[in-house]
């Protein structure tokens, strides 16, 4: 078995847009230790019975209905008070930002996210704490590679 090509998790970037034309994409330093996607699929479960044996355990079946992408961010906080202004406003928003996710230099998904959730946290003898929640609104683009 051949060892694989890899990439450090830093390398995961979730490039925010700041809305100019062209628009320039950014990878917050708010998010400084962890980052995630999830693909993710809403299905209706259907259960079709046998027509011959309609008593008999029938096999379940699943039809895709939607598809989304949730991404997340954390790390320290990052004391900017233009940030926090930023994605306080983002929060309270309706409205989408470009977003880019790239997987070190191979390429990227893109689409339109809204921030979900935004919590700031802090303890004794700690560092205060970020960590935001960004969901899919509407179609993201397939892989663009580089």
């Amino acid at each position: 078995m051949a060892k694989p090509t890899t990439i450090r998790g830093t390398q995961v970037y979730i490039k925010i847009g700041d809305g100019a034309d062209p628009e320039v994409f950014a990878h917050p330093c708010l998010i400084n230790s962890d980052r995630g996607v999830t693909f993710r699929s809403n299905t209706n479960d259907i259960v079709v019975p046998d027509c011959d044996s309609p008593d008999d355990p029938a096999w379940r079946e699943l039809v895709k209905d939607a598809l989304s992408v949730g991404l997340t961010g954390a790390g320290v906080l990052d004391n900017d008070a233009t940030t926090l202004a930023t994605y306080t406003e983002w929060w309270k928003a309706d409205a989408g930002k470009s977003v880019q996710v790239w997987l070190g230099t191979l390429g990227y998904w893109s689409g339109s996210f809204k921030l979900t959730e935004w919590e700031v946290t802090g303890g004794r003898s700690d560092k205060a704490q970020v960590s935001i929640t960004l969901e899919s609104d509407g179609e993201i683009s397939d892989f663009t590679t580089a």
